[in-house]
């Protein structure tokens, strides 16, 4: 196969027709002498500088597949990416149609070679909520960030972003190596019967305040105290092993004590809107320690916040590389609560944190802020991450014939809902931000219910290591 593209050998042929000297443009286009001899007499003939295509011709014309290739880009564009099946079956139908026959094997193996903008890629699963978002959205965290930091001279040190991810080690099917011809072969699984989450928290600046991790129930063995080995981290529980507003309030206050004196206040924390982080309570206890609470816009964090985008993932791999090392010592297929904080305290030392955390910031436009990068962040999630210079096929919207029988898209996502909440998302966390809530919420008529026997507030116990 030659080592050069078509457009690389009409660029070099052009090169000695306008007087270049042919035996040093052959060797600096590494195209073989005699070959772009061959070539050059062609052009001089007038004949069209174009190497045939090896083997027999491709199912569909050039102008079909074509437009099969930017319906492809059409459904990526729109949000509803075409699977292998679904590209195979549409040109299955236009080759029928045109000929009566059927597609032979190998068909879509050399219909990507062909056109290597195309490729296989393991699409990520988005709700309907997440695939709402916004400028406006993205406009109003701006503003709010803006004026935070302009009216209080904050830094990169006083800026902070907090939130709890869950101790997953489940990664499904892997890929390994065996012995070829063989079937069905299987790895074992970590399996934990208790929820643990893990509360991060960073600055712009690459400060990482140390880890709060909570187990459900009430009391702790001094085992799993011992299996956390991070300076300053803490080991609490809730009934569900899940943040609550008793909690957060409790967390605020080691947030503001694990944060140097020396740093002035107020406190810029960057929250997600989980109910347990707002109420009257949590709003008292962060004016008391100079802590400004602002909320993401809804369903944004995947864009906007940077634990989502630059920590978590490196975190969460680090605990299933933790997993795989565990399982390969014999450790069993049961996890303790013990070997689980053991095994999250390894991981949490191995992502490095403090660089990633810095990047989150700088990548979601929160520090430096920057709204221009923002607003690139939306857009290429609107696109679905098609290139900017990838455009939309016009045939989807204006033939008639096949195209538009066959190679259609699905409706376009709608922009607009009904409104049946109150946006406080990208907003600075205030009593009359409460008060809007409040106002808004409607009034239920109480349920009786079933007083369980453990019922009350949750009994938290904290042990700083």
């Amino acid at each position: 196969m030659p080592s050069y593209t078509n457009d690389e050998l009409l660029a070099a042929v052009r090169r000695v027709l306008v007087g270049e000297h042919a035996p040093t443009v052959s060797k600096q286009t590494r195209i073989h002498y005699r070959t772009f001899m061959n070539w050059v007499a062609k052009a001089k003939n007038g004949d069209p500088v174009a190497p045939s295509r090896r083997g027999p011709p491709p199912a569909l014309h050039p102008e079909p597949e074509q437009n099969l290739v930017e319906w492809v880009i059409g459904r990526q564009y729109v949000g509803f990416p075409a699977k292998r099946q679904e590209i195979i079956q549409k040109t299955g139908d236009i080759y029928a149609m045109m000929t009566g026959k059927t597609l032979d094997q190998g068909w879509y193996r050399r219909f990507l070679k062909r056109h290597p903008i195309l490729s296989g890629r393991t699409s990520e699963s988005i709700t309907k909520a997440r695939n709402s978002v916004t400028m406006t959205d993205v406009t109003r965290l701006f503003t709010t960030l803006c004026k935070v930091l302009v009216e209080h001279k904050i830094s990169s040190s006083r800026l902070f972003n907090m939130d709890e991810t869950a101790f997953d080690t489940n990664k499904g099917g892997k890929r390994v190596v065996a012995v070829r011809g063989s079937r069905n072969v299987w790895h074992p699984d970590l399996s934990t019967g208790f929820h643990l989450t893990v509360v991060v928290c960073g600055s712009a600046d690459g400060e990482v305040v140390p880890p709060l991790f909570i187990l459900p129930g009430v009391t702790l063995k001094l085992d799993v105290l011992a299996g956390c080995d991070i300076p300053g981290a803490t080991i609490t529980t809730t009934s569900s092993g899940f943040m609550n507003t008793t909690l957060f309030v409790s967390w605020l206050h080691f947030f503001a004590a694990s944060v140097p004196t020396p740093i002035k206040r107020p406190l810029v924390l960057l929250i997600d809107g989980c109910t347990s982080h707002y109420c009257v309570e949590v709003l008292e206890a962060a004016e008391k320690m100079g802590i400004l609470l602002i909320l993401f816009p809804a369903n944004a964090t995947h864009l906007l916040q940077p634990l989502d985008v630059a920590v978590f993932s490196t975190f969460k791999a680090c605990i299933k590389r933790q997993a795989d090392i565990y399982l390969g010592n014999g450790g069993g297929c049961s996890l303790s609560k013990e070997d689980a904080v053991s095994m999250a305290s390894t991981a949490w030392k191995l992502s490095n944190l403090e660089a990633n955390i810095k990047a989150g910031f700088r990548g979601c436009g929160l520090f430096p802020l920057n709204k221009l990068k923002m607003a690139e962040r939306l857009d290429s999630f609107l696109r679905n991450g098609t290139p900017e210079n990838t455009k939309l096929a016009e045939w989807l919207t204006i033939k008639a014939t096949v195209q538009k029988e066959v190679l259609v898209l699905p409706p376009p996502r709608k922009r607009t809902r009904a409104r049946k909440t109150v946006t406080v998302g990208g907003k600075l966390l205030t009593r009359e931000t409460l008060a809007t809530l409040a106002s808004a919420k409607p009034t239920l008529t109480p349920k009786s219910k079933k007083r369980s026997k453990n019922a009350g507030c949750d009994i938290v116990l904290e042990a700083v290591v």
